[in-house]
């Protein structure tokens, strides 16, 4: 019997890690009357912009006045916050009470620790019976455990060279493995617009007798500090400075669309303005401090770490603090921050699949420092802009550790 929320995700975390398989999991949700089929729910795959994807959409729902569950991953804060209601952390009792009511079913049926956590999620937001549940792929798409879902519409962000070793090493190959989501008779909305990505999706569309929509254009986009565009008829203003989340926001709005004009859901236009406003995405370039500015920002791939240089670019005097996992193309990675700056720190932190700063740094014209948090201390003297980023994993650190230090002058606006 666990007595704590510590004492259950302990367990948790000694079981196997994410399988990248399927059948295990749904035998196992079939026995259990397949719970998951009981809610209306949208499903989001892609590289990057999941999480922000997921918010905009939220937010915007919760607006509206529904009761709405998301389930994202990594966590930023603590492993609670993977799963919310209305953007409100699953409570630790209820994650006891369930661990132990199911435990034995879960050891007997083998499933794995992120199987695990998508049965909470979807356990959790029927017993609170919420009105819509919005599912971010964990990875790739179509052995996910989050793939057991029948959503009201697949979602996809982008296609990226990211997770090669299991997802494929061309964009073709990752593409498939993505629209793997895509069900018979459920549409697929893209932000995607590379041709040979397309060209997949379209083809197993018409196998799912589904249609491909993609994102219309945004136009009138401005950044004065926050970004603000316009979309079909509706005047969006977000609550970032950074340009890389119009591409999301659009996606999302997208998906309102689709929701209210196909599927009946009654969402107003009011509602979608003062949502998308109010969304805010903790460790997406995310202000930690205003004197001086601090910015921290989750980009852990080629493809996030080009949007956070094109972010970052409005900026002046700016020095970088960055690490990234091993199985990443860091190579790339850090040749794409020195076209933002010179003023480039490497660095290192406790995890198993972290680099090593000497590895990151290779022959690059950047400093070396193997203690991260000296490293973030550091670059608090500095007079200009301080942009920290790399791993989740990493941004999540450094994150508590910034809040931890106090003296936090960042700006309420």
């Amino acid at each position: 019997m666990f007595n704590t929320v510590e004492e259950v995700y302990t367990f948790i975390d000694s079981q196997k890690d994410r399988v990248y398989a399927l059948d295990n999991f749904k035998h196992y949700m079939e026995k259990m009357g397949n719970p998951q089929l009981q809610i209306p729910c949208i499903h989001i795959g892609g590289t990057n912009g999941k999480g922000s994807t997921t918010n905009y959409i939220r937010s915007v729902l919760q607006e509206q006045g529904y009761t709405v569950g998301t389930f994202t991953s990594p966590f930023l804060e603590k492993p609670q916050d993977q799963i919310r209601i209305n953007d409100r952390f699953i409570e630790d009792h209820f994650i006891v009470t369930l661990a132990n009511r199911y435990m034995d079913d879960w050891m007997k049926a083998e499933i794995s620790k992120f199987e695990i956590e998508v049965f909470i999620a979807i356990t959790y937001f029927i017993e609170n019976h919420i009105d819509y549940a919005i599912y971010e792929v964990g990875l790739g798409g179509e052995l996910d455990a989050t793939n057991i879902v029948t959503p009201l519409v697949a979602v996809n962000t982008n296609i990226g060279l990211d997770h090669i070793a299991f997802l494929g090493n061309t964009y073709e190959e990752i593409a498939r493995t993505k629209a793997g989501i895509v069900k018979p008779g459920i549409d697929y909305i893209t932000g995607e617009q590379k041709e040979e990505c397309l060209n997949i999706f379209k083809s197993i569309c018409q196998k799912n007798h589904s249609q491909l929509i993609q994102v219309r254009n945004v136009k009138s986009i401005k950044q004065d500090p926050f970004v603000s565009f316009k979309f079909d008829h509706l005047s969006i203003q977000l609550s970032t400075l950074a340009s890389y989340q119009v591409k999301n926001a659009a996606l999302a709005l997208e998906v309102l669309f689709y929701l209210r004009m196909r599927k009946g859901v009654r969402i107003s236009d009011e509602a979608m303005v003062r949502g998308m406003k109010k969304a805010a995405w903790k460790g997406r370039f995310e202000v930690m401090r205003e004197n001086p500015l601090v910015i921290i920002d989750g980009a852990h791939n080629n493809d996030g770490i080009q949007a956070f240089v094109d972010a970052a670019k409005q900026f002046k005097d700016i020095k970088v603090i960055f690490t990234a996992l091993k199985d990443k193309s860091t190579h790339e990675m850090m040749t794409l921050l020195l076209t933002l700056t010179d003023d480039i720190v490497v660095t290192e932190f406790e995890f198993y699949r972290s680099q090593t700063a000497e590895r990151l740094a290779e022959d690059f014209p950047v400093q070396v420092d193997e203690d991260w948090q000296h490293a973030v201390d550091e670059g608090l003297n500095h007079q200009g802009t301080l942009l920290i980023t790399g791993s989740l994993y990493f941004i999540t650190r450094v994150r508590k550790y910034l809040l931890e230090k106090g003296e936090d002058r960042k700006s309420t606006r």
